[in-house]
C-alpha cells in the first residue's frame, strides 16, 4: 500500500501532467517528439532520470482523485492548492492566494490531510 502522503504527491504530479490523463489524441509530430527512445543515448545509460519517464502511477493517482472528490469542498480546495496548483509555494503564500490566514490554512490543511489519510487507509483495508 502506498502511504497517503506519497499518494497525494503522485496525484499532484498526475494532475500537472500536460495531457496523458485527459485522454487527448496527440498529433503524429507530437508522438515523434515525445518518443522516449528518441532521447536515449548510449552515453546516458548511467543517468538516473531521463526525459519521458513516468514519475507517478496513474492508477494510484486516479484512486486519490476519487477519494479527494468525496471530501468536503473546502478540504478539496486546500488539498488541490497545496499539491496541484501551488506545490512550489510556502504555506503562507498559498493561504494568501486562497484569501485565508496562515493559521486557518494550516488548520484546514491538517484537517484535510488527516481525513484523506483515514479515507485512504479505509479504502485499502477494504481492498485487502
Amino acid at each position: 500500500m502506498t502511504e497517503a502522503a506519497a499518494a497525494l504527491a503522485q496525484w499532484g504530479k498526475w494532475l500537472n501532467d500536460s495531457g496523458s490523463w485527459r485522454g487527448i489524441t496527440p498529433s503524429i509530430e507530437g508522438r515523434y517528439a515525445n518518443d522516449p527512445e528518441r532521447y536515449r543515448f548510449a552515453e546516458d545509460k548511467d543517468t538516473a532520470r531521463r526525459r519521458g519517464e513516468v514519475r507517478y502511477n496513474p492508477l494510484i493517482a486516479g484512486q486519490v482523485e476519487r477519494v479527494v472528490n468525496q471530501l468536503a469542498q473546502g478540504e478539496r480546495a486546500v488539498l488541490r492548492a497545496r499539491h496541484v496548483h501551488y506545490p512550489h509555494l510556502a504555506d503562507e503564500d498559498i493561504a494568501r492566494r486562497l484569501a485565508m490566514s496562515a493559521k486557518a490554512f494550516d488548520g484546514a490543511l491538517l484537517q484535510a490531510t488527516v481525513r484523506f489519510g483515514r479515507a485512504w487507509r479505509l479504502l485499502h483495508q477494504e481492498a485487502a
